[in-house]
């Protein structure tokens, strides 16, 4: 079952930064630790973009 969360576009703000924070760790990092950096970064970049989208589509409902 799906759950819905509200994030505010701060907080969008505050994960983009931290995205860009951990895209350059897992440039400086090799083997596992890069691999697994990588992975978190396609998480929080899924994650803003979803943020994104339901923060656009609501103030477009509005």
């Amino acid at each position: 079952m799906a759950q819905t969360i509200e994030i505010s576009p701060i907080d969008v703000m505050a994960l983009k930064k931290l995205a860009v924070i951990n895209g350059a760790l897992a440039k400086t990092l090799t083997g596992v630790a890069s691999r697994e950096q990588t992975a978190l970064l396609r998480v929080l970049i899924d994650v803003v973009n979803r943020a994104e989208l339901a923060n656009a589509t609501e103030k477009a409902g509005a």
